[in-house]
């Protein structure tokens, strides 16, 4: 990706040169680009040329969303938010270029990417995810229908994967033998059951004070940012990329995306959550009601669920060992989540001088 350092021997040269009836050199015509040497990472092309090195990314947006995300970009710019990495418009001026069923658009290629502590990686994440949601927030014609949609769609997905992981606990123990992993799941399912039941209840506190102030918030949300769509510069700024998935949504589903992304990292603390929070707050602070969004997304078990389903597909290529190791290592997570949200995220300022 644009910014971001490809792993070693990641890169492959396809070839020297674009052969210019190619689609390769379609594209490349369209940005006036004649290259000396281009690499594959992934969906990213490296394309160096006498004009530079820049990265060709590969997507497949659809026109309509391919036109939202120029909107967007654009937007991001007449805002002055400077924080990401940028599109480099073709000589006609278009972000994208559509081409047999794929959309393409080109950055600048960084490589040197700044070697930061893991727990520095995430405050630079929160910090911009803060100042793209403040720069972008707006109160929402309010509408009840729209909050009783959102609701109900997520009690109902909500509850069909309840159902699965029930069914999933109730197989493992008719089972003669149970694995290790099954053992495992079992031990905790109760409480997991438990959350999923917190999240309902934290969900309906969300509704309830939605409609009784008639109002809500919604702001432009990455969809997905975690440490793969940031570019951490040595000037010691973070700059964001690939707005392929952004939305106009609440900020607490965009924050709860980010959080759930970062506990994969490492075994996060309680402390750190708080900075996390903390950093994001000093742009954007929540509103209550968004805070019971938040602690609903987060107490939700998905990531317990998500380890589920991976297991009941399994190939070999990973150890029951390794498989209890993982879901060990999130269930702990989700105990922390537990905290964070009580002593965190939900404490009311006249709870810190009881």
């Amino acid at each position: 990706m644009a910014g971001r350092r490809p792993q070693k021997g990641g890169g492959k040269m396809i070839y020297n040169k674009a052969p210019q009836n190619s689609s390769l050199g379609y594209i490349l015509f369209q940005y006036d680009l004649y290259p000396e040497k281009i690499e594959q990472f992934g969906k990213v092309k490296k394309v160096v040329s006498r004009k530079g090195t820049f990265a060709l990314k590969e997507s497949t947006m659809t026109n309509e969303q391919a036109n939202w995300f120029s909107h967007v970009m654009r937007r991001l710019e007449k805002l002055n938010y400077n924080k990401i990495i940028p599109i480099i418009p073709t000589k006609y001026g278009d972000l994208t270029i559509s081409h047999q069923n794929k959309t393409y658009y080109l950055q600048p290629w960084f490589s040197e990417e700044a070697e930061l502590r893991e727990d520095k990686k995430e405050l630079t994440l929160f910090k911009q995810l803060g100042k793209l949601h403040g720069l972008t927030v707006k109160p929402q014609e309010f509408s009840k229908e729209t909050i009783e949609n959102s609701y109900q769609d997520l009690i109902k997905r909500w509850e069909k994967r309840r159902l699965e992981m029930e069914y999933f606990a109730e197989e493992a123990e008719r089972k003669a033998y149970i694995s290790p992993f099954e053992l495992t799941y079992l031990t905790h399912f109760s409480r997991m059951d438990m959350m999923a039941n917190v999240a309902v209840n934290y969900l309906k506190e969300w509704r309830d004070q939605c409609l009784e102030k008639e109002s809500y918030r919604a702001c432009l949300c990455h969809g997905k940012l975690d440490r793969n769509h940031i570019f951490y510069h040595p000037n010691g700024y973070g700059y964001l990329l690939n707005f392929e998935k952004a939305v106009l949504d609440t900020p607490a589903r965009d924050l709860a995306i980010s959080f759930r992304r970062s506990f994969q990292y490492n075994l996060w603390s309680e402390d750190q959550g708080s900075d996390w929070l903390a950093t994001y707050e000093d742009s954007l602070l929540l509103e209550d009601e968004e805070k019971k969004l938040l602690a609903s997304y987060l107490i939700y078990p998905e990531i317990i669920f998500h380890c589920i389903d991976h297991y009941r597909k399994r190939d070999g290529s990973i150890t029951e060992l390794q498989f209890v190791q993982v879901l060990e290592k999130r269930i702990i997570t989700m105990s922390r989540v537990d905290h964070f949200i009580h002593n965190t995220l939900l404490r009311k300022p006249s709870d810190e001088s009881k």
